[in-house]
């Protein structure tokens, strides 16, 4: 049996495959298994993933019939893992010589269920570590209630920067959702979490994150299973936040609210943009605006600014009470083609507001403060 067995999910990489295959290759953990899974790919990955298969017995190559999206593709990878810990790896990264050697270590010294570290991107050599205690076996209530921001900061996001002890995954029947394109590492990885006995984060960027990859979200292509894949990104977190009893624990809750808002609802725009199959964008906006998961994280945030500027909050205080119009207004100025399209571009690039915009914030504040000054003296 092998000490690791590394997941590899793979469709269509074929320029970063060779790079992103002898980065693991030449771990310090040499008693691996490295179980790549080909989703259908349409290009050369199939030829290459043979060809390191010729030259290296640790390298199996599993290819499926039907494309089936990343989460059955990397269950599968779990089905076939015979080693004590698995571990998961997107071929178009990197990872540190001693990444594995050090989770693997972490693990064993603690006695912990998994293990996980911080990461760093390519080529803009930005550095993030999980606001955790380090070095220290958290149980996982102290591992979500001291990290407050632990959606915004994306702590519990990307799958590949953990190391976890196969049988805690086999005997907890924890398994990516199918059919979840988006988000479904931090699903799992939530579920890993609040199961685990223990946890134990490791302070150093261990994993190379590559970005502005062509198939990254943010990028100018419409995707049609977004909408409703980030409701049910949202609502698979909120069914977490019930069944582990969490859901009374308000960061959390605002936290997720936070997310929503200054990450999703971008992106749900800038796909709107991108759908040529919608040219009513006042409408498609309307319906963006309705959405369950917009209106409840509308109603928990309330009056805060949650935004760096005031132009940033009159756009949000219109969008809440949905002056469509105005949204509409502003959306046409920010989306145009000469413009390169980021998830984050609607709310950090507005034009001046209008004066309409300024009356709206004015009008609001007022209302919000009289309504507070009431409440306070009937206390």
């Amino acid at each position: 049996m092998p000490v690791l067995s590394i997941i590899v999910p793979v469709y269509n990489v074929a320029t970063y495959l060779r790079e992103g295959l002898d980065s693991i290759l030449r771990q310090e953990v040499q008693d691996i298994e490295v179980i790549c899974v080909d989703d259908c790919s349409s290009d050369s990955s199939p030829d290459i993933l043979k060809e390191y298969q010729a030259k290296d017995n640790r390298i199996q190559f599993i290819r499926q019939s039907e494309n089936k999206g990343p989460s059955a593709t990397r269950n599968i990878g779990i089905k076939y893992a015979k080693g004590k810990y698995i571990a998961f790896f997107d071929p178009d990264d990197k990872v540190e010589n001693n990444l594995y050697a050090e989770l693997i270590h972490a693990i064993e010294d603690k006695k912990t269920d998994l293990a996980l570290c911080g990461y760093s991107t390519f080529p803009t050599h930005q550095i993030h570590i999980p606001n955790f205690k380090p070095y220290h076996a958290m149980q996982p209530m102290d591992f979500i209630q001291k990290n407050p921001r632990i959606e915004m900061n994306n702590d519990l996001c990307y799958t590949w920067r953990f190391v976890f002890k196969r049988n805690f995954l086999i005997n907890k029947k924890i398994r990516f959702i199918k059919n979840l394109h988006v988000g479904e590492d931090t699903v799992f990885n939530y579920e890993c979490v609040l199961q685990a006995s223990s946890i134990i984060m490791i302070p150093k960027a261990l994993y190379q994150y590559r970005i502005n990859n062509a198939g990254s979200l943010m990028r100018l292509r419409y995707k049609p299973y977004l909408t409703n894949n980030l409701q049910k990104l949202v609502d698979e977190k909120k069914r977490l936040i019930r069944k582990y009893n969490i859901e009374h624990y308000i960061p959390i809750t605002t936290d997720l609210s936070e997310k929503i808002i200054l990450r999703y609802l971008p992106m749900l725009f800038n796909n709107l943009y991108n759908n040529s199959n919608q040219p009513d964008k006042k409408q498609g906006i309307q319906q963006i605006l309705s959405m369950t998961m917009i209106r409840d994280s509308f109603r928990i945030i309330g009056f805060r600014n949650i935004y760096p500027s005031w132009k940033e909050y009159l756009f949000y205080l219109a969008m809440k009470f949905k002056f469509t119009r105005l949204v509409c207004y502003e959306y046409n100025k920010i989306f145009t083609p000469e413009k390169i399209i980021e998830a984050h571009y609607i709310l950090n690039s507005l034009h001046k507001p209008s004066v309409v915009f300024m009356v709206l914030g004015t009008l609001c504040s007022y209302t919000y403060r009289n309504k507070y000054l009431h409440e306070g003296s009937e206390r």
